[in-house]
């Protein structure tokens, strides 16, 4: 039952995915979207800085999340939280950064869509990426927007982030 829910959620993320689509166009209300790019680019810093904290404030407690690569899934702030830590104490660290292209704001819910580009760098080069695109669910609780789920699709990359099966052809 689980992984039919997920599967659900992955395959409805995608499908509503504009940028995935083709045309991307931010809808709603504008301050939504801003505080909602605002989120991205919080976590975006967090990432960077490797602060944990700062990302336990963006993340919702049962925030989804399926790598690009594997489709790996993680379910949880905790699990999240404890993936990102292993990533930040790891010589071969990467560097992750969403770039949102469009923002959608439900006028029904207090959820949104986010659609975007990607890219994850290794500190030691440049070389050494995976990049693809996103999509990004987002509710609103207390006036925050937390995000619930990300799904990603790695459609490029370089170096050792290379899959070996993407790097013998």
């Amino acid at each position: 039952m689980t992984h039919r829910l997920i599967a659900a959620i992955c395959a409805a993320l995608l499908l509503a995915s504009p940028a995935i689509a083709g045309g991307c166009k931010s809808a709603g209300a504008g301050a939504d979207i801003d505080a909602v790019k605002a989120q991205r680019g919080a976590f975006n810093e967090a990432i960077a800085a490797k602060d944990l904290s700062a990302m336990a404030t963006v993340l919702a407690e049962n925030v989804l999340l399926v790598t690009g690569t594997n489709s790996d899934r993680f379910d949880g702030r905790d699990t999240q939280l404890q993936l990102w830590g292993d990533d930040f104490a790891s010589p071969d660290r990467a560097v992750y950064v969403r770039t949102p292209q469009c923002v959608r704001v439900s006028g029904v819910a207090p959820v949104a869509l986010e659609n975007g580009r990607w890219r994850g760098e290794r500190e030691r080069g440049a070389e050494n990426f995976a990049a693809g695109s996103y999509s990004a669910k987002w509710r609103q609780a207390d006036g925050v927007w937390r995000l619930e789920a990300e799904i990603f699709a790695t459609e490029a990359c370089g170096g050792d982030f290379c899959p070996a099966s993407a790097a013998s052809e």
